[in-house]
Order: structure tokens, then sequence, then C-alpha cells
């Protein structure tokens, strides 16, 4: 091993140590507390006993390899190395452990008073650590390193250390020195005694001065700064006027380009204000010819209207007759029927007329047996014969009295509907009242409002007085037996 390799690893050693020490006062670590882990002695003596160590390293170092000395320091290199990684190996570790958990008002406190440590931000405890262990091997390292330095110190002296004499007569030169040195300094001391009040004023002054040159050297830095801004600002300037004077050149022969094209254009734009004098020209006979169209549209326009008004009501019109000529048909139906059910009916009656008056067509119908025809029920039979051909000339006489009054009313609508559109051109004042009259009367239903009775049935007298006698010959007999 090299002496820079030696010393270099002394070095680094004591700058961990340093800086663990460091850290540990600034933590307010109580550094003068015996602790027994090294020794019971305290934390600032085992830092000086450390430091001693050190500088003992330090005062043996030879100047060069060739030095007698280095051949004693050079025998025991691999042990003293040894100890010191161990050293710095564990005083590394109580560093690492410090840095991670550095805070700005962190504080140390010891658990056990042997190296137990506490660590605190402000109240709240953030990490702990027993160095205790770390302690113990930088102990055990340093105290065989002492050993190492005991045994090298004797063999590394250096050549000056053995003349007392000549140390003890360069003392005493430097001892006269420094008193004749303390002599003159008295002699200045009073010299500056005397200046001292000069010095106050000449302070004020070199003040006043100072504070000028601190203004001036403000001022100073401020154009200094303009200056360095203003010559940016005029470097950028000259390179915009360089690609200006290029853009120039480039803009100077696109107008030369633009100019051929308009020229083309202005021909152009020539063409088309002939063109647009014709179109406006013929937009003004357009105009004329549109305003001719316009006034003939309004009064084809107004035609339609009627046209249409009129198609309006003549449709209506011809609906509602279409309705009136459906149900006179149906009417028509009504009365034949009726006829047919009449002719029924007389076929119906003839065996009760026959029952009630013998005799009445001769040879034509046989006479009735009185013990078999004369009673009430065959009475009663033939009358049951009349009820459904009276039924049917009731049904026929009341169709056909609806009928005759739906067609009635619709026939009534249908004129109204004709005639609605000549009584509005005949009295244009009243077109409106005209139109709510004739639409009031036209949504009427023909069903809400009451048709003629139908006529009596003709042989109801008939038929009530033969049922009555024949109730009564019924009645006379049962009162006989």
């Amino acid at each position: 091993m090299s002496i820079e390799a030696l010393y270099s690893e002394i070095e680094q050693t004591q700058a961990v140590w340093k800086e663990l020490y460091g850290l540990m006062l600034q933590a307010q670590y109580d550094t003068n507390a015996p602790r027994a882990v090294i020794g019971n002695v305290s934390v600032a003596t085992f830092h000086r006993r450390v430091e001693w160590g050190f500088e003992l390293l330090y005062g043996m170092r030879p100047a060069s390899e060739d030095d007698i000395s280095w051949l004693a320091i050079n025998g025991r290199s691999t042990e003293i190395s040894a100890q010191l990684v161990v050293f710095k190996s564990h005083a590394q570790s109580s560093l690492n452990f410090l840095r991670q958990n550095w805070r700005d008002n962190l504080s140390i406190r010891d658990a056990n008073n042997n190296l137990s440590w506490q660590l605190f931000d402000e109240s709240a405890n953030i990490a702990n650590q027993d160095a205790a262990g770390n302690f113990a091997q930088m102990q055990n390292s340093l105290n065989q390193l002492m050993i190492y330095v005991a045994q090298l110190l004797p063999l590394c002296k250096t050549e000056g250390v053995a003349d007392l004499s000549a140390r003890a007569q360069a003392m005493g030169d430097v001892i006269r020195e420094i008193e004749g040195l303390r002599n003159e300094a008295k002699k200045l001391a009073k010299a500056a005694e005397h200046g001292a009040a000069g010095a106050v004023e000449k302070e004020k002054a070199v003040q006043a001065v100072v504070a000028q040159a601190e203004a001036a050297y403000a001022k100073l830095q401020a154009l200094q700064q303009q200056s360095t801004t203003d010559s940016a600002s005029v470097t950028a300037l000259v390179a915009q006027i360089k690609t200006t004077g290029a853009s120039a050149q480039t803009l100077e022969q696109q107008i030369t380009a633009y100019k051929v094209k308009f020229d083309a254009f202005q021909t152009e734009l020539d063409d088309r204000l002939e063109q647009f004098s014709e179109f406006e020209t013929n937009t003004k006979t357009a105009e004329a010819e549109n305003a001719k169209r316009a006034a003939e549209i309004d009064r084809l326009t107004k035609l339609a209207d009627t046209m249409i008004s009129g198609a309006t009501t003549a449709g209506l019109a011809t609906s509602l007759e279409e309705t009136r000529a459906r149900y006179e048909d149906r009417m028509n139906g009504a009365k034949t029927g009726f006829y047919w059910a009449v002719a029924i009916l007389i076929l119906s009656a003839f065996p009760l007329v026959v029952q009630l008056v013998p005799g009445l067509f001769g040879s034509w119908f046989p006479a009735p047996n009185p013990n078999q025809d004369g009673t009430p029920y065959a009475v009663l039979g033939k009358i049951f014969l009349l009820l459904p051909a009276t039924w049917l000339t009731v049904f026929f006489t009341k169709s056909y009295a609806e009928y005759f009054h739906l067609e009635r009313e619709y026939a009534h609508k249908a004129a109204l509907a004709k005639s609605v559109d000549g009584f509005k051109r005949q009295a244009p004042k009243y077109e409106e009242e005209i139109t709510a009259e004739v639409f009031m009367e036209i949504r009427t239903n023909p069903a809400s409002r009451a048709g003629p009775e139908p006529a009596a049935h003709p042989l109801y007298d008939v038929l009530s007085k033969a049922v009555l006698k024949v109730i009564g010959k019924d009645g006379k007999k049962e009162d006989k037996a």
C-alpha cells in the first residue's frame, strides 16, 4: 500500500467521523455524559481521542517512501487500513441513519444513557436506533489504532525531535521577536487611539462615498443590463432587416407577377361590367313583365278563390243531395214494403172475417162449424195469424215516416248549400252572417229533430172490437155454466 492510499483512507475516515459528530452536536445530543459502551467516557472525550489519534497518524507521515520511517509504517499499513475501514463503516452506518431522518428541528435523546438514540421532531418520535454497537466497534478500532501508533511512534521520530536545545533556542528567538512585536503593538495602539477620532469621521465620509458608489454601481448595472438588452434588440433588428430585405425582393417579384394578372383581371372585369349592364337592362325589362304577370296572377288568384269557394259549396250541395237521394230510395222501399204488408194483412184477416161474419162470401168460403170454430180459442188463433202481418205493417209505417223526415231534412240542407253562394253575392255585407247561419243549419243533426207521427193501423179498431166481442162471449158461456 502506498503512502497516498493509506493517508487517503485516514482522511476519509476522519471526514466521516467529523460529519457524524457535527450532526450529533447540531441535534443537541448530550456529548458530556459518560457512556459505558465507550469505556465510561463521554462522547466529547471519545471525540478528542479520535482526533488525537488522527493527529498522531498525520504526525508520523513520512516525506516519501524512501524515508526510513515508511519502512516501519508499511509493515503495519494493512492492519491500520483494516481498523480504519471498520471504524469508518460503523461511523458511516450511524451517519446514514441520521441523514435519512434529518429534520430542521431534529433532536437526539438517549433512552438508556448508553447510545440508544431516539430521534424527535419537536415532540414527535420519528425514528430510533441503538448506536451502541457501532460505537463499541469504533472504540475497539480506535484502541487497536492507538496500539499501532504507540508501537510505531518511537520508530518514526523526525530528525529534529531529539535536538531539544536547538528547538529551545529557536523558541527563545521566537519569544524575543514576539516581545518586540508586542512593544511595537503598544506604540501602534497609542497611535491608533489618536487616529480613532479622525477615523470615525473618515469612516462616515467613506460610508457616504460607498453609498454613492453603490448607487453608481446600481446605475451601471442597470445600464449594462439595458445595453445588453439593446444589443440583443439591435441584433434581432439587423436580422429582421436582412429578412425584410430578402422579403422585399421576393415581394417585388410577386408584385410584377401580380401586375400582369391584374391587367388580365381588369380586362375581364371590363367584360363583366358590360355583361352586367346588359343584365341590368334585361332585369328592368323582366321586372316590368313580372309586374304584368303579378297583376294577372292576382286576377287569376281571385278568380280561383271564387271558383274554389263555389266548388266547395257545390261539393257540399252534391253530397247532401246524394244523401237525400239515398233516403228517398229507402223511403220508396219502405212504401213498397208497406204495400206488401197491407196485402199480407188482408189475406191474414180473411179467416177472422169469415168467423165473425158467416156467409159474407157465400159459397166462396165454407161456413164455420159452431161447435169447433165458435170457441174463443179458435177466434184467438185466427187473431194471432194477424200479428206478424200487423207487426210488419207497423214497422214499414214507422220506417216510411222516418225516411220521409230525413229525406225532407237533407233536401232542405241541399237547397241551402246550393243557394248560399248566390245569397253571399247578392248581399256581400252579410256574407259572414249568411255563412254562419247556413253552417249552423247544415251542421244540425236531422235525427235530433222530431219526425212526423206514423199513421195509425187501419184495422186496429176492428181487431180491438173483435177481441172484445170474443172475450164477451166467452164470459157469458162461463156464467151459464
